[in-house]
């Protein structure tokens, strides 16, 4: 028995040890998330542009994902579902497609699974820029560029999603 709690009391020990060590990157530095959201601007491929100074002063989401990650087809379900009850609201939600395969076709993926987030292609460089390293992360912005929240879940029911965005709407009923 004295066994069993020693160990115990080791593996709390060693866990408490490593709770507050960042996250790392491939090359074993800290993932540093910027405090703002840097200047970007994407395209669908298709007459949708998207620039990060049209949307200056305005909250927004930005999720990052790919056609191939089973996680992001999980939670696009539920975010699809949460994100049209706050567009007319004024928070646009983007589905940044990243990590593609060249023959991808992430608008065409996104309309097949019957889902209405506007894709952005390509987004490699703005998922670096936001210090995304993997899929899905989703990423919440208020209108002063600040990032409130960043989301890495693959739950279409976790409630964090919603809190988020009500965040959002938050911060726009202060700014007026």
């Amino acid at each position: 028995m004295k066994h069993i709690i020693l160990t115990t009391l080791l593996l709390i020990c060693c866990f408490s040890l490593y709770a507050d060590e960042p996250e790392l990157d491939e090359d074993g530095n800290p993932i540093i998330l910027p405090d703002l959201a840097s200047p970007w601007s994407l395209s669908n491929g298709q007459g949708l542009e998207v620039d990060s100074e049209d949307l200056k002063g305005k909250p927004y989401v930005l999720h990052f994902w790919a056609t191939w990650c089973p996680y992001c087809k999980k939670l696009q379900s539920g975010l699809d579902v949460i994100s049209k009850g706050y567009v007319d609201k004024g928070i646009p939600t983007y589905a940044v497609s990243f990590w593609e395969n060249p023959r991808a076709k992430p608008v065409k993926e996104m309309k097949s699974r019957g889902l209405t987030l506007p894709v952005l292609i390509e987004g490699d460089a703005v998922a670096k820029q936001f210090s995304v390293m993997g899929t899905p992360t989703t990423i919440f912005i208020n209108g002063e560029g600040e990032i409130v929240y960043v989301h890495m879940l693959s739950n279409p029911n976790d409630p964090q999603i919603r809190v988020a965005y009500e965040s959002l709407l938050k911060s726009m009923a202060t700014d007026d």
